[in-house]
């Protein structure tokens, strides 16, 4: 028995749980049951929201977990969406796409997305008390950022979201267009003070955020008939990638992938992959025997007269890196990210 004891002791010790096999079991769960399975005792609700060690674990194990590839899809819908009918041929298989609860519309003259997607984070800004916030899309968080901008009426901030695999940090890079030029400043989520960054050139980026696609680290985005532009959040510095012209990056390919892929001139397939550790973009070949298109549709019976004519988030899992998705008229694709389960709780802001 006092075997036992100290058996338990060691265990909460080490996990801040009492059973190791509960411990071990839990990590392996879906987000999704976790967010209800906190109800089931304090000890649950502790060890799933404020417990770090098992969060790291579950979040190493969710971005892990096979076969299929998570897509978070940022999409505004259209009035007649539910009345309206798909010409689309009718062999096409469909995707199910699944409402991000429990804040899954966003009216846009209240609350505006305001960053890239960045591990199943998201920023958002209020414009009725001008503040902006981080949003967990798994676990339903919002949390204020502990800062405030001066815009001028109307305007809307663009940040740009991303992590360091170095320091594990996250970090918001912001960017603002004046008459002097362009101004950037950076500022690690859990400090209070910006920094700004100075470039030894300009680069030809964007400071739109939709335009742009966050990988292992890297933020990348292009415009039209110019370079590829990144930025990396653990050097802190900008830089171009060469690569053939006329080519756009391919942001459904690049998320299922976990890699940039690009295509050239007026090919709708990806033609190119970017191989991070040569530094190269190689040649990739499509299976054509692989190939599987699918319509992305978001259940009608999911769809409130609120979410007309705003932004919705949703997610979907796919099963193969070659499936290509289209979408219906009555749906307007803004973004696409990989999804990742995050159940971190945002108090690493404060």
């Amino acid at each position: 028995m006092e075997s036992n004891k100290k058996t338990c002791r060691k265990t909460e010790e080490k996990h801040g749980f009492a059973d190791d096999m509960e411990f071990e079991i839990l990590t392996w769960l879906p987000a999704k049951s976790l967010m209800r399975f906190r109800c089931v005792s304090k000890a649950w609700n502790s060890l799933i929201r404020h417990n770090l060690n098992f969060i790291k674990l579950h979040n190493v194990r969710s971005q892990a977990r096979p076969p299929a590839s998570r897509l978070l899809f940022e999409i505004q819908t259209c009035y007649r969406a539910i009345e309206s009918t798909s010409n689309l041929p009718t062999q096409i298989e469909g995707l199910s796409l699944q409402l991000a609860r429990p804040c899954h519309y966003f009216i846009s003259t209240e609350i505006t997305i305001c960053s890239n997607h960045c591990n199943g984070l998201v920023c958002l800004y209020s414009h009725k008390d001008t503040q902006s916030y981080l949003y967990n899309i798994t676990t339903g968080e919002i949390k204020a950022l502990p800062f405030s901008l001066r815009l001028p009426e109307g305007w809307t901030p663009s940040f740009f979201l991303g992590f360091d695999p170095a320091t594990e940090r996250y970090k918001l890079l912001h960017v603002v267009r004046c008459k002097k030029g362009t101004r950037i400043k950076i500022l690690t989520l859990g400090t209070h003070s910006w920094r700004r960054l100075v470039c030894e050139k300009q680069y030809p980026f964007t400071s739109y955020f939709h335009t742009c696609t966050f990988l292992n680290g890297v933020l990348y985005w292009n415009e039209l008939h110019k370079p590829i532009t990144y930025f990396d959040f653990t050097e802190e510095m900008f830089g171009t990638l060469p690569f053939p012209q006329e080519c756009h990056l391919n942001k459904m390919q690049s998320a299922l992938w976990g890699k940039l892929a690009i295509n050239c001139g007026f090919a709708e397939k990806c033609n190119l992959v970017y191989d991070e550790v040569n530094k190269v973009f190689v040649e990739y070949n499509t299976n054509p025997d692989l190939e599987n298109t699918k319509v992305a549709l978001l259940a009608a019976e999911n769809v409130d007269e609120k979410t007309y004519e705003n932004i919705v988030l949703a997610t979907g899992s796919l099963n193969s890196a070659s499936t290509s998705l289209v979408f219906p008229d009555r749906f307007r694709l803004i973004h696409v990210s990989s999804f990742v389960e995050n159940i971190i709780p945002l108090t690493f802001i404060e």
